[in-house]
């Protein structure tokens, strides 16, 4: 899906919304920021997507006037969503009340920290969270939202995948988390994914991470099942787990097995973000993006830590197999967090 606005002056809306289907011509549903006001069909005639054989006839665009939304310059929290998916497609917000940056926190945690970017959402004109579940040309659009320079992006990216659009014009935004954590929160998280995995993975990750699933649901809080299950570990389940903070800052694929000089890579990549954080010193981390955004500091929710991850990570660190599972993330998050302790020792 693609999408953009190419003109706001106020009593006159343009833009275009391109659907996944070829044939189909997309509908907007358009609110005034808490109520529905209506849906509307597009029906411009776009030829460039005809002639890129993007769509079948090209009636994906749209204009929004005051025939269409009575006294429409005075509109100042309209809201504009795909009505297929309920994407957002653009809102309005007054400039003097947002913040105006641009940013993309990088989500590394397999368990989204969702609380952080709903406590910013009302600092940004266009927001959205979980990026990396439309599907690649949905996710490359929304850095390519030029009309706006307050935007606020959360996902669980490759992020060399994306490092053509994620340039200067963004601050880049990640907490870490010791990689025993967060292999043990990814199992627990895995270990339940039926029941609520479609809602906080996607549809993509919930199939991507079949192997894993069947794998952690046979998982028990037992360190002779744990040694076990770990040293008969499937090829594909160690494809899913093995190093994801690496994978995700040096590969350009999430199949791409991290080389050798992924680390230097990974670190060259965090060696460019405006706020890095520790999980373990999220106090620090919550001050520094709360002034990147603009709010008090205790505007931002702490990070929650289960007693059940902080007991079965444990019981992993006893497991030479899981630490070769993330021998890379381990190394990756020693140079941080030692980096981070000099710093505040400064």
């Amino acid at each position: 899906m693609l999408f953009n606005i190419e003109i706001d002056e106020g009593s006159r809306i343009v833009g275009y919304l391109v659907p996944d289907s070829f044939v189909e011509s997309p509908s907007l549903r358009i609110t005034d920021g808490q109520k529905e006001l209506l849906t509307l069909r597009c029906n411009e005639e776009r030829a460039a997507l005809v002639a890129a054989g993007r769509h079948q006839n090209g009636r994906c665009g749209f204009t929004i006037n005051d025939s269409i939304v009575a006294n429409l310059a005075q509109q100042t929290a309209l809201e504009i969503y795909d009505d297929a998916t309920n994407i957002l497609i653009y809102r309005r917000r007054p400039p003097a009340e947002v913040t105006q940056r641009r940013i993309l926190r990088l989500e590394t945690h397999l368990l989204p920290l969702w609380r952080l970017d709903n406590a910013v959402e009302g600092k940004f004109q266009f927001f959205h969270k979980g990026i990396e579940r439309p599907g690649r040309e949905t996710t490359t659009q929304l850095f390519l939202l030029n009309n706006s320079s307050s935007l606020y992006l959360s996902g669980r990216l490759i992020f060399k995948a994306y490092d053509n659009y994620i340039n200067e014009t963004f601050n880049c935004v990640a907490l870490l988390r010791d990689p025993y954590e967060e292999l043990a929160e990814r199992l627990l998280t895995l270990k339940h994914a039926r029941d609520f995995g479609r809602e906080l993975l996607g549809e993509r990750d919930f199939m991507a991470l079949g192997p894993s699933i069947a794998f952690a649901e046979a998982i028990q809080n037992d360190e002779k099942i744990l040694h076990r299950e770990f040293a008969m570990m499937p090829k594909a389940v160690i494809a899913n787990l093995a190093n994801p903070l690496t994978r995700q800052l040096a590969a350009r694929t999430p199949d791409e097995i991290p080389t050798r000089g992924a680390v230097a890579t990974a670190l060259s990549t965090l060696s460019s973000f405006t706020v890095l954080g520790l999980r373990a010193r999220q106090d620090v981390f919550l001050v520094q993006l709360a002034d990147l955004v603009g709010i008090p500091p205790d505007a931002l929710p702490a990070v929650s830590n289960f007693a059940e991850t902080a007991e079965l990570s444990r019981k992993l660190r006893d497991v030479p197999e899981a630490g070769l599972l993330i021998e890379q993330d381990l190394e990756v998050y020693h140079h941080v967090e030692s980096a981070i302790g000099r710093a505040l020792a400064e």
